[in-house]
């Protein structure tokens, strides 16, 4: 039996034994989900055009606290039905390095067109005093104050068109934060991986990292240092008022273990205001990719190595340089939201545009829904990139539409 399911029937037990002394809170979240790929695309190709998937979500969380111990555990099922469950297991053939380092998600169904796991998403001890906190284990992590794109949040970022952006995914580390007098902190995290499943810990594969935030007036900033996956990671960011809005500037460069140097940077700025008569958050966002390319004859195949290495364990999700995002958070009314976005990829004229609303059924009901449509002309990055120089063959992302109902416990 693996790690995994070993220890998700600890974790169900666990539950059942405690939960009258700490009580177990969750989210279940119910998903219809619809794809128009185009028939000459890859994705098209290997699932259909056309394609209609129902989704489900379960997590359940507990988080017990003694005197300055806490712990905190996270079990996950999710299941998916239709046309898209193959396209998920012809992504999964390749060789994609391990996240982090125990597997603790089990796959109990898996055939035609129906997917179900269950898996550990937290499973982490802390100890914190008034000066300093340490936890261990399986934990999630955000660094950087990106809107859009996150080029200092290294260990899962959100993808750029991510729909639930709730819960990131935990990973396995070693965490330490440090507080000082003038109101600064220093972290420090080290996150073992092996290269391969099943394997131990390799320091090439492992991230090892410090972050110190201080603030200087009005303005806060913060310094990282990491070893990621065998390259240096250097990078400053500062944040602060402008005329009753924020903004905020990052500065990342990575010096590659095989040579060279990729550096990336932000620029945001967002407010709140009034439109329509109505409260709302406005934003613009300016992205350059340090591992992107500007050529206009790019195809999937031509890609490079270390921009290929991060799109596969999921730092970057994009393919070119330079990139501007802008957005508004509309509240029609007190429990109505909408959020239109749209990104466009400045070094190929193509187009990304978002919308969702949210809409509060409860107190503990929410119905959320959404569309999203890429725009741009053929070996565009979102009209579709040749996947070879000869193919007639395209890959991009296609048009989405959704609705999804969450429910709080």
């Amino acid at each position: 039996m693996r790690v995994g399911a070993i220890l998700l029937g600890t974790f169900l037990s666990v539950l059942a034994a405690s939960a009258a002394a700490e009580p177990v809170h969750g989210r279940l979240q119910l998903q219809d989900f619809g794809t128009f790929a185009g028939s000459n695309t890859l994705d098209g190709i290997l699932a259909g055009s056309d394609r209609n998937d129902a989704f489900g979500n379960l997590r359940l969380t507990w988080a017990p606290e003694w005197d300055k111990f806490r712990v905190e555990l996270h079990y996950v099922m999710r299941a998916q039905y239709g046309d898209s469950v193959p396209l998920t297991r012809f992504a999964a053939l390749g060789p994609l390095p391990p996240s982090t380092w125990f597997n603790l998600t089990e796959t109990f169904e898996n055939h035609r067109r129906f997917l179900a796991q269950q898996t550990i998403d937290r499973l982490s001890l802390s100890y914190s005093t008034e000066d300093f906190v340490v936890r261990v284990g399986r934990q999630a992590l955000t660094w950087g104050n990106g809107l859009v794109f996150r080029p200092m949040d290294l260990f899962d970022p959100f993808a750029p068109n991510a729909i639930d952006t709730e819960f990131k995914t935990g990973a396995d580390m070693i965490y330490a934060q440090f507080l000082f007098g003038d109101g600064s902190d220093l972290q420090a995290i080290a996150v073992p991986r092996p290269r391969v499943s099943g394997a131990q810990p390799s320091t090439n594969a492992s991230s090892f990292a410090g972050l110190y935030r201080r603030a200087f007036e009005t303005f806060q900033t913060s310094w990282l240092l990491a070893r990621d996956h065998g390259d240096w990671t250097v990078a400053a960011e500062a944040t602060g008022p402008l005329e009753g809005a924020n903004w905020t500037l990052e500065f990342v460069p990575v010096f590659l273990r095989a040579g060279g140097t990729r550096v990336s940077a932000l620029a945001n700025i967002s407010d709140a205001t009034t439109l329509f008569d109505r409260n709302a958050t406005v934003f613009a966002e300016y992205f350059h990719s340090g591992f992107g390319e500007t050529r206009g004859d790019l195809t999937l195949a031509a890609l490079p190595p270390d921009l290929l290495d991060r799109l596969a364990r999921g730092q970057v999700f994009t393919f070119r340089q330079n990139y501007l995002a802008g957005g508004v958070t509309l509240e029609w009314t007190p429990l109505l939201t909408f959020s239109p976005t749209l990104i466009a990829d400045l070094d190929d004229a193509s187009i990304y545009a978002l919308a969702a609303a949210n809409y509060s059924l409860s107190d503990d009901l929410v119905l959320v829904g959404g569309a999203q449509l890429p725009l741009g002309a053929r070996n565009t990055e979102y009209g579709g990139l040749r996947v070879a120089p000869a193919a007639a063959t395209t890959f991009g992302p296609a048009p989405q539409v959704y609705i999804q109902l969450r429910g709080y416990f």
